[in-house]
């Protein structure tokens, strides 16, 4: 009997998520609310790996939607709407501006408004928190790890024609502020790091590097120079990352199969 309710509940897919996370709010035996949570992590594994692998064939130019899928594993009832209208609230503030201003006074305006007017800060306390991998609970939290943080300016930058563009720096994720005769194809191949104007570190006050000395900081590291083609990150390289910190936080929770299930699926994209 329970194999066959198991069945029925599975076949409708997502559209079951939102009932059984009721179910297992108001469910006072252990066994069932045990049952109910292996088959609402089954379901909502599944819509993650349907939302992402479509993302990744047909809208990686779009970062949010990426980020969105993510954050729906952890909140199957997002209201996108709401999401989008924060955002947007930082975007029309930014608008008027930011025109005929020079790059580092851009970047100074965009730390203004996302870090001191809105509030948004480093999780310094929790860095490692799964909250910091869902973009939704970065906005209702205003903290997140330094990919986090990146990912709200890159956003703003993309909706306002800012150039920036991620930095899988060794340390933590960074962005680079790049002049504008850069393509897609040389972000792909990295060659847009020859472009690099600065560096900006958002978890670090937004604060500006300029380009010797971020170089400085790679050889003490030490890191060879050469391979600087490698560090400009992708939307697909963004959102990887950050189902790798969504992996992490999981695994050391305890959840070590879910945790594989979803490496799995980070692979694939």
């Amino acid at each position: 009997m329970y194999n066959q309710v198991n069945a029925n509940i599975i076949a409708l897919g997502d559209r079951a998520i939102p009932h059984l996370q009721d179910a297992f709010e108001i469910c006072k035996n252990e066994i069932e609310k045990e049952r109910i949570s292996k088959i609402l992590n089954k379901l909502k594994i599944e819509s993650l790996e349907e939302s992402l692998n479509a993302w990744a064939n047909d809208h990686t130019d779009n970062l949010l939607n990426g980020l969105i899928a993510i954050a729906r594993y952890g909140n199957p009832i997002l209201n996108e709407g709401e999401l989008e209208s924060l955002i947007n609230e930082i975007i029309d503030e930014l608008k008027p501006i930011i025109k005929d201003e020079t790059p580092e006074e851009i970047v100074h305006l965009l730390n203004q408004v996302i870090l001191y007017d809105h509030g948004f800060n480093g999780n310094i306390r929790n860095y490692s928190s799964i909250n910091n991998s869902f973009i939704d609970r970065v906005f209702q939290d205003k903290v997140s790890n330094p990919i986090g943080l990146s990912a709200i300016y890159l956003i703003v930058a993309e909706a306002l024609n800012i150039p920036l563009i991620g930095i899988n720096s060794p340390g933590h994720f960074v962005l680079g502020y790049v002049d504008r005769d850069y393509s897609r194809e040389n972000l792909e191949d990295g060659s847009v790091i020859e472009n690099v104007e600065f560096y900006v570190d958002p978890f670090n006050n937004g604060k500006i590097i300029q380009t010797d000395n971020f170089d400085h900081w790679l050889k003490e590291i030490p890191f060879d120079l050469n391979e600087k083609q490698y560090l400009p990150a992708t939307n697909v390289d963004i959102v990887r990352r950050v189902m790798n910190n969504l992996i992490h936080s999981i695994f050391t929770s305890g959840e070590k199969e879910t945790a594989k299930q979803l490496l799995r699926i980070n692979e694939n994209i």
